[in-house]
Formats: C-alpha cells, structure tokens, sequence
C-alpha cells in the first residue's frame, strides 16, 4: 500500500527526515530528485536515525555510531545485528509516496538463512565466539562462501553483548534474554558449526587447529583460512582469599550473573581497579544504593588516556553521585570472615569493609595459542589486511593492527573494533587484499554517555568545546597539529560527525580546518 506522507519541498538537500506511515516510523532521505526511505531506528539499541550524521547516503547512528547505507538499508559498520528495511518511493505531484509491503517492519535480517551458499569443500575456520567471530561468520555468508564455516567457542554460549555486561546488565536494565546477539539456532541457520572445546594452539605452518577433544585427548581440525579472535581473560591479583565466593571479576556472562545476584545481598561493594570495568560498575552500583569504594592506584583515573580536565570531570561526577575513590593505594590484603570477605586493607593502611568485591584490574589477551612469540611480544603482529600468514587472520584484543594513517601498529581493546576486524578479516580470507582502515570508535556507561573516536597513543593538546563542568563538551586531541581523536559528552558531543569527517577525508583532520569552522566538524562534511 502506498501511503503520502510528506511534501518533496519540506526535504532539505542532505537532511534527515522522520515520518510515520501505516504504525511504521520512518526515515527519508532526499538524493537528487528521488527520495530514500528506510526504517528510522537503528538496529542496535533503537537510536532515532534522524539525529544521526549524514555523509552523502551513509548514516552513523548518533549513540553508537553503526553505519547504514541509506539507499540500500546495509548494515556497513558495527555495533549491531540487522539491516535497515528499506522502502520503494515515488514522487508524485510533488508528494512523496512510500510503499509499505504487508506485515513490514523496520529492519531485516543482518544475513537472510537462504543467502547462505554450499557445495564448497574448503574450511574456514574462526577462534572465538564472540562478536568478532560473529561478524566474520556473516561476512562469509554475505559474500557467497559455500564451504565449511566452524567456530570455536569454549564458553558454551552463542555469542552475546559483552559491552552490556558492565553496564545496562548490572545495573537490571537488561536482561539475560536480551544479550544474545542472534537468537536460538541463529548460527545453525547460517551454516555456522560450532566446537565448544577449548583451542590449546593454532598451529600455521601446517594450518591445523589442536583442541581438546571430548575425551580429554588432543584433537585437531585442518584449516583453509584461519581468522582467530580470542579475546581475553581478566586479570586477577595475587593475594590470599581473591578467590572467596564473595570477590568476583568480570569478563563473561556467568562472570555478570553472579556478580549481580551476589550485589543483591550485599551493600559495601569495594571495586579495585579504576579503568572502564571497574567504573561502570561503580556508576551502576551507586545508582542502585550500594556504598561503593573504588581502589586506584593512579593519582586521578583516565588522566594518562584523556588528560586532566576529562578525567577530573568524569571521576567528579562519581564523587558527586556518592562513589568514594581512593587514589594512589591498592590492596595489600583481603580480610576473611566465616568464608567471605569482611573488609579489604589498602596498602595506603586504611580498612574499608566489604560484603562484595569486584576485581577490575584489566585483562589479559589470550595469546597463548599463538606461541611463546607472541606472547613474549603482548600481541599477535598482523598485516595491513589482518594477515599473520597467507592462511592466518587474527583481530580483537590479541592483534596488533597497523592503523590507518598513524603509522604505527597497536592492540586496541574495543568491542566495536573486534567486530570491524571480524567483518574485514573475512573478506581478506576469501581473497581481499585491501588495507583495514576501519576508524576506532568505543564507548562507556557513566551516568550517561562518553563517547571516544579515533586513538591518542600521545598527544600534544587537547582542546575543549563545550561546558566541562556540566558535562556536555567534546575534548579533541592533537598531535603534530592533526586531530588524532575526540571524547564527547552531552549535547555538545560532536564525535559522530569527526568520525564522519575521518571515515570520508582524513583519518587525523587538520587543526587548523576544524578551527576555522569552530571546531564544528560537520561544517567539512
């Protein structure tokens, strides 16, 4: 059924527009004389498209930044499962007409069961069930593979939002229902096989995959191409009672679910480590009652990432919510009472009590299955493509990755960028030779959004548009008068439309051309 539902002339040239047609809301683009229409939210946590950035017909998602091709409805670039649907338009008598089919919706499938090819007899291979692994399954489905696709994923479960863990999860305002990323059967419907033993090591010289069989002894799969993301483990201390019921990490699904059922019960929750983990957590707990007490051995936390203005604001806004931190200390000792932890001592000598504690000291890359060179280096050295060999891909927190237009290789540990390495890996292992130039983009849950794109090894300034103190600013960093990356806060969050402007002219814009627009990035697009 066609239905009217605007004026040609009421769309501006390159704007967003929302309207609503048969209970459906949806997104129109103008391009030239014709009309694009699409459904109009994203497909990862539901942002309204209209307040995305536009760079000709792609779209970033203005919460998370998925891209989406506006004249098709792809999904081109990660977070997020699914396809915008996408609407047949006409322009009549200078109305605009959207044809909506029965039964519509907003989306589609990110990859339809029927694309899936067979017949093939290579084996492609994937280390690592998570988002990654995911993603660079897709892909091959996308473009036609037809041979073996066998994942391996030691944890049990098919792959989930681990970015949700530490945020919406703890804090109940996402269930266990809502993690997965596809649904029962998702894989099986792609023709994904999935091994769920543990991989000991990944042998390239003879392109064979050791793993632990069922019966204990040592099995092997021989591969034709090999992406391996296996992520990470969480770091732990090593002190006496780190391992009594009550002190938990947090990496994993079951890692989250006994750490919220044990927050249930308990009010004196003691979080020792100060990165992204540790104070999410931190943001989440408070928010729901808890005294929390966060342990750091730094003198202000995120200072050596966002300097001291960014980090003061975030870390103020946990004091001003009720989080006491304690800076400059660590832990000497954790204190057991009848099989719990009562109270843990800081090196500083002060005893601060504990019915929880949360240890979020980092993670550890799961090299190991690489070889001792890798391990010895902290990372997996890949190629532009993400090749470790001809037949060996590796992506997510084990690579390091050449980055594109910095001129140096390094290990990013971002969800997002697993999932872009996931996507580009599979088009490398059917035979794409082309650089990985995707843009890094994470973000945090601290009573509200922080938002990081681009990467800051060093930085020589960072410059503040905005309103620092009432959190609503964007901070660029710069290096060699070029803007290497930004973190946005608030209304006056403007990361969408850098990572725009650095998807489509230049990965580390020029200082001075963001300062003659007034550092409104949008303005170049």
């Amino acid at each position: 059924m066609q239905h009217d539902v605007a004026a040609f002339s009421d769309l501006s040239e390159n704007g967003l527009h929302e309207v609503e047609a048969g209970g459906l809301k949806i997104l129109l683009a103008r391009d030239g004389d014709r009309v694009l229409a699409t459904g109009a939210h994203c497909t990862h946590k539901g942002a309204p498209l209209k307040n995305g950035t536009r760079i000709g017909n792609r779209i970033i998602c203005p919460w998370h930044h998925a891209n989406f091709d506006l004249s098709t409805g792809d999904h081109i670039e990660p977070p997020g499962q699914g396809c915008l649907a996408r609407f047949e338009t006409a322009v009549v008598d200078g109305r605009v007409l959207v044809e909506l089919p029965e039964g519509a919706g907003e989306h589609r499938p990110e990859v339809e069961p029927a694309a899936r090819k067979a017949g093939g007899n290579r084996i492609f291979a994937i280390v690592g069930g998570g988002a990654a692994g995911l993603a660079c399954a897709q892909e091959l489905v996308r473009r036609g593979f037809d041979g073996r696709i066998v994942m391996f994923s030691d944890d049990g479960e098919t792959p989930y939002d681990r970015t949700a863990l530490s945020k919406t999860y703890l804090a109940g305002k996402t269930s266990d229902d809502d993690l997965p990323l596809v649904g029962a059967g998702g894989l099986d419907a792609i023709g994904v096989e999935r091994i769920t033993e543990r991989v000991e090591r990944i042998d390239a010289a003879n392109r064979t995959i050791h793993f632990a069989g069922k019966d204990g002894v040592g099995e092997g799969l021989v591969y034709d191409r090999c992406f391996a993301a296996p992520g990470s483990a969480s770091a732990t201390l090593p002190l006496d009672n780190a391992d009594l019921p009550n002190v938990h990490t947090l990496r994993t699904h079951d890692d989250a679910r006994r750490l919220k059922k044990a927050a249930e019960a308990a009010q004196n929750v003691v979080i020792v480590g100060s990165g992204f983990i540790g104070m999410e957590a931190a943001a989440g707990f408070v928010s729901n009652g808890k005294t929390v007490t966060v342990v750091s051995q730094e003198t202000l936390p995120f200072e050596s990432k966002w300097g001291e203005a960014v980090a003061g604001q975030i870390v103020g806004q946990h004091r001003a919510k009720g989080v006491t931190v304690k800076t400059n200390t660590g832990v000497a000792a954790i204190e057991e009472k009848r099989g719990h932890v009562s109270a843990v001592h800081l090196s500083s000598g002060e005893e601060v009590p504990a019915d929880m504690v949360l240890i979020a000291v980092g993670a550890r890359p799961r090299l190991s299955i690489f070889g001792e060179a890798a391990e010895a280096a902290g990372g997996v050295e890949v190629g532009p493509d993400l090749s470790v060999d001809a037949s060996l891909f590796a992506g997510g927190d084990v690579a390091k990755v050449p980055l594109h237009g910095r001129g140096y290789a390094t290990r990013i540990e971002h969800w997002r960028v697993a999932e872009q390495h996931g996507r580009h890996a599979a088009r490398a292992m059917l035979g794409d030779t082309t650089p990985f130039t995707g843009v890094p983009f994470f973000w945090s849950a601290q009573y509200g959004p922080i938002h990081y794109v681009g990467h800051a090894k060093v930085y020589d300034e960072c410059h503040i548009e905005g309103d620092l103190a009432a959190g609503s600013y964007t901070a660029f960093y710069v290096k060699d008068d070029k803007v290497i990356a930004a973190l946005g806060r608030g209304k006056a969050d403007v990361t969408a439309d850098l990572h725009g402007l650095m998807l489509t002219s230049d990965p580390t814009p020029a200082k001075s051309s963001l300062e003659a627009v007034g550092w409104d990035p949008k303005k170049l697009l």
